[in-house]
């Protein structure tokens, strides 16, 4: 049995758990990565094909991968940098529509395959020499636990130390449940379909958000002409649409879209999974600390959700500060006082758009309505909400 003493040990090397790994690395911490998947061959990142998976990155995610030097390594063929957003939904005849122009900027965000950024994020991990992989691997065991540090079994034997562990290992993430942090689930009832589609008018650099009565619709440009959907709706539909053939998936796709790109001429093969929540009381004990989705969750709708892990990542490397400082529970407190603020408020904002849009009935419609055309018609109230919003995805 091996041992092994690290400042901080990091279960998960999804995009966020790499993302932190390299972030307190540059900061002089001595990081360990406990992932349970094995390594892969590398990814063709090159291909026609684009990831079913795809995140749209906002300006302050953006600025977070740029000043870690990540960004810049993405191939930009294939990053789509979106121009306008449009809002609309079913019940009533307004609509909302965002545009760089009025911010004077050149873009809102940009939509990226995740497994691109995932591959630059790992490739920048394994270069650091103060990253340490144990993979394929997982923690079987907390030894021990307190304010002065934690020290894990791993599956394969080995014994780690460290004076923080960050599980950054998913929303159903193990460590949290040996941590003994308790989460409250629940369920949406709505199914999520992602897929890539061929559409008869070009996107024109536009992200395009529908509320629907049974979830929300949203099509994203991708920088090789197609949109990425992502279409959360009620089980009842949900059923209806996993039998659909290809022909007939795009036939309802459109009508729910009302064509504004035309006909959806061709879809890629299609995934669906269902939508739950969680959230968590405590994100913090002993040293066990929670990131990303272990600590949070929110409904997709426009793949807004990896922003707020980015942040997650942002602030504690931010409070933790450089190596030699204190990773003390009075910083750690702090991390977890402000993104569970901040993360409560875009989960909150995030579900009540879902609900307020959904909403058919005749008064709440008007209601809806008048609202959109007051934020639509009114250039400072509307470019003070684009700036917010595009500045505080957190």
């Amino acid at each position: 049995m091996s041992a092994g003493a690290y400042d901080v040990v990091i279960v998960g090397a999804g995009m966020v758990g790499a993302c932190a790994a390299f972030a307190l690395a540059g900061r002089g911490y001595r990081v360990a990565i406990v992932e349970a998947a094995r390594p892969g061959e590398s990814d063709d990142l090159s291909g026609a094909h684009y990831d079913l998976r795809v995140s749209a990155i906002s300006p302050r995610s953006r600025d977070i991968l740029e000043q870690l030097g990540i960004w810049q390594q993405l191939d930009d063929q294939r990053v789509c940098y979106y121009e306008q957003m449009v809002i609309w939904h079913q019940h009533g005849d307004s609509s909302i529509a965002f545009d760089a122009v009025d911010l004077a900027r050149d873009n809102l965000g940009a939509i990226v395959e995740n497994r691109q950024l995932q591959h630059v994020l790992r490739r920048a991990c394994e270069r650091e020499t103060r990253i340490e992989w144990f993979m394929p691997d997982s923690i079987e065991a907390l030894l021990e636990n307190n304010a002065q540090g934690v020290e894990m079994r791993l599956g394969s034997g080995r014994c780690l130390t460290a004076g923080l562990l960050l599980a950054a290992d998913g929303r159903n993430s193990p460590t949290r449940n040996l941590a003994g942090i308790i989460a409250r689930a629940g369920q949406y009832r709505q199914t999520a379909f992602v897929a890539n589609v061929d559409t008869e008018y070009p996107h024109r650099f536009t992200a395009w958000q529908r509320f629907l009565s049974t979830g929300p619709l949203a099509f994203l440009p991708l920088a090789n002409g197609q949109c990425a959907v992502v279409w959360s709706c009620d089980d009842d539909l949900a059923s209806q649409l996993v039998g659909f053939n290809d022909d007939e998936f795009c036939d309802a796709l459109g009508e729910a879209f009302e064509f504004k790109l035309g006909r959806v001429k061709a879809s890629s093969r299609r995934l669906s999974f269902p939508l739950g929540w969680h959230h968590c009381e405590h994100w913090l004990k002993g040293s066990v600390l929670l990131i990303g989705d272990a600590a949070h969750s929110v409904h997709p709708l426009a793949g807004q959700g990896v922003n707020l892990g980015f942040s997650d990542v942002e602030t504690l490397a931010r409070l933790i500060g450089e190596r030699g400082e204190s990773i003390s529970q009075k910083k750690l407190r702090r991390y977890e006082r402000q993104r569970k603020s901040e993360t409560w408020l875009a989960g909150s904002s995030f579900g009540a758009l879902k609900w307020i849009y959904g909403l058919d009935q005749k008064g709440v419609t008007a209601i809806r309505d008048l609202g959109m055309r007051v934020v639509d018609e009114t250039p400072w109230f509307k470019r003070a909400i684009m700036e917010k919003a595009i500045q505080n995805i957190t």
